[in-house]
């Protein structure tokens, strides 16, 4: 399986400027400084409800994906899902519990839980689900429940103007949700009997058919991630972003 994401967020140039006065700035030296830094991701997360240009920060509320493909599972998903216009919700609220940079490992770790990340998109599916017939084009809304994201990110450092950015090359990030839930409108044609029965279907099976495709959902939430990132650090030099 292979995931097709295009996402629309914000890049501009590289010139450095500083922290936006609303977001809170920690001391590399300071003894709290894990404490300080969880703390103000926290509260940074919180903030992203707008766009913040002169950091290269898009509004995350929502997050705009012109297009996504989830491959066909070899097993109980036999359907490759296509998506466009969408639009996913609930990046903002985050719950942080772990953001920690090893500046001499020069790795990012960030560990949390998003309470809901909707994903409204339309759709287009023709395939099998679970053995059964699955076609139509519509609407759809995907809700993922207390989302549980562990990412470690490995970055480089390059020197723009005497002050150190950083760059995101890899990453390995983990995912688990609580609950999956499956809404796609006019399935078979508006078939509203065959369409009911199907989401029933998929509701009532959420884990199976979610980790059949889980690598291609881990790979759009990787890549908007790892884009936020890179646009914010390609901005904000480290220097600029700790005293």
């Amino acid at each position: 399986m292979k995931a097709t994401i295009i996402v629309c967020l914000f890049a501009a140039s590289c010139a450095g400027v500083k922290l936006p006065p609303n977001f809170q700035k920690c001391n590399r030296k300071q003894p709290d400084l894990k404490e300080c830094v969880l703390k103000a991701a926290q509260n940074g997360i919180s903030q992203l409800t707008r766009a913040y240009d002169e950091v290269n920060i898009a509004n995350v509320n929502p997050v705009e994906v012109s297009e996504v493909t989830i491959g066909a599972g070899a097993g109980s998903v036999a359907v490759e899902q296509k998506f466009k216009e969408c639009k996913l919700d609930g990046f903002h609220k985050m719950k942080v519990d772990k953001f920690e940079f090893d500046f001499e490992g020069k790795t990012l770790t960030v560990v949390g839980t998003f309470p809901e990340i909707t994903k409204k998109c339309q759709y287009e599916l023709d395939g099998k689900v679970l053995l059964l017939p699955v076609k139509g084009t519509g609407p759809s809304t995907i809700v993922l429940k207390n989302l549980k994201v562990t990412a470690l990110l490995n970055y480089e450092e390059k020197m723009k103007k005497g002050k150190t950015h950083i760059k995101i090359i890899s990453s390995n990030i983990k995912m688990d949700p609580e609950l999956v839930s499956y809404n796609f409108e006019n399935l078979f044609n508006g078939d509203k009997q065959l369409g009911d029965n199907i989401n029933r279907v998929l509701n009532d099976n959420w884990k199976e058919v979610f980790d059949e495709v889980k690598n291609d959902y881990i790979e759009v939430i990787n890549k908007i991630l790892v884009q936020l990132f890179n646009n914010f650090f390609s901005k904000v030099s480290l220097e600029d972003a700790f005293d």
